[in-house]
């Protein structure tokens, strides 16, 4: 072939590819429809989390509720680039749904209340995210260091769910660091958001990887699949993608993880999932005292444990007893749902409706303690 005809194949297969390309984006504008879960994303290094720089809106249940995060991928109140270095001290949140915040506007959230209260004291960010226990934390923590965040105390939020995804997550294996996996997940997204074909296979791989899921979790099957959203299996699948013990995941008992403890067929279990969170806190201890961040945990209850109305119920011992063997911070949010009055209201009162997170009236209540807790450490600090 002479090169002028060279040159003219490769200009006509550049435009080819170029029009090809406009007619996919074009055509994902048509066919995409507007998910409520876009922000979310799986992650290479701590599993999953949420895109940086989003500005969107998030259903749970009946809410609607707005969705930004900022540079880091971190849940705030507007997408704006974090400074690494920060010029005060600062908070770094680590939890799972609960200190994400779900169905609750990010300022109504105990980490957008305290943002406010503390301005002037503390920059608070929230790296938490739906379904994060403390391996996924200890990564999170450990990968945004290394990014090169300056951090001057951690909090990390724990509940009953983390025995259930300690598990789950015990086989994950973290993927590099590196440019091409970060480039790789950025365009990933970039692509089933936008892109009407790469969306199309996603989805139709998503939706096989739900039905075998729901086949081994055959208890959802028993209760009715239909009855949970398309997009709640979607991500519930995703996050036991790792998880090959059928056995368990066909027990409904499994899958009511807040009565592990109370059943002696199931502590056992419930003891190795806090055993694994405990170690992956241990971790994270010590990335803290590598990089001389003060740490704090903290347990908070689930509805079945206010029913039981024990404020230092087994849950609480195992934790508080290991904060102290190890000099970790440690908070009981047990007492500000588990207290003199009527559980059921207090269920009323500081829940979503049907639904163990805090609505919120319920973040407003930690975020009083989370701020008498750290306004103490200040005033003992400066005796």
């Amino acid at each position: 072939m002479k090169s002028g005809n060279k040159a003219l194949f490769w200009r006509q297969l550049g435009s080819s590819i170029l029009v090809v390309i406009a007619l996919d984006l074009i055509t994902g504008f048509i066919i995409i429809p507007e998910r409520y879960t876009s922000f979310r994303t799986s992650h290479y290094y701590y599993h999953h989390g949420l895109q940086p720089n989003q500005d969107t809106w998030a259903t749970w249940g009946a809410s609607l509720y707005r969705v930004r995060t900022n540079s880091l991928g971190l849940i705030d109140s507007a997408a704006y680039n974090v400074n690494l270095e920060g010029t005060r001290k600062r908070l770094l949140i680590l939890g799972d749904s609960h200190s994400e915040g779900v169905g609750v506007p990010y300022e109504k959230t105990f980490s957008g209340i305290l943002s406010k209260r503390l301005t002037g004291e503390f920059d608070v960010l929230n790296a938490s995210c739906i379904s994060y226990s403390p391996k996924i934390e200890f990564l999170k923590a450990k990968y945004l260091l290394e990014q090169g965040l300056k951090v001057t105390h951690m909090f990390v939020l724990i509940d009953i769910s983390d025995m259930q995804n300690e598990l789950v997550y015990e086989k994950f294996l973290p993927r590099e660091a590196n440019l091409w996996n970060e480039s790789w997940s950025s365009l990933r997204f970039f692509l089933k958001n936008h892109s009407s074909v790469f969306y199309l296979i996603s989805s139709i791989l998503e939706k096989r990887a739900t039905r075998k899921f729901l086949e081994r979790a055959r208890f959802f099957n028993a209760q009715g699949a239909t009855g949970t959203p398309a997009n709640a299996l979607e991500l519930y699948a995703s996050f036991f993608e790792g998880f090959d013990d059928n056995v368990l995941l066909s027990n409904p008992q499994f899958h009511g993880v807040g009565e592990w403890y109370y059943n002696e067929s199931f502590k056992p279990l419930a003891d190795r999932g806090i055993g694994l969170g405990q170690e992956n806190i241990l971790k994270l201890k010590q990335l803290c005292d590598q990089h001389k961040i003060k740490l704090t945990i903290s347990v908070h209850p689930w509805h079945y444990q206010i029913l039981k109305g024990d404020d230092h119920d087994y849950y609480v011992q195992k934790w508080s007893a290991f904060a102290q063997d190890h000099g970790i911070g440690f908070v009981n949010f047990f007492p500000l749902f588990i207290n003199h009055e009527n559980p059921v209201i207090m269920k009323e009162m500081y829940f979503i409706r049907d639904d163990n997170h805090w609505n919120e009236f319920g973040h407003q209540r930690v975020a009083d303690r989370i701020e008498a807790y750290f306004r103490d450490k200040v005033n003992r600090a400066t005796k």
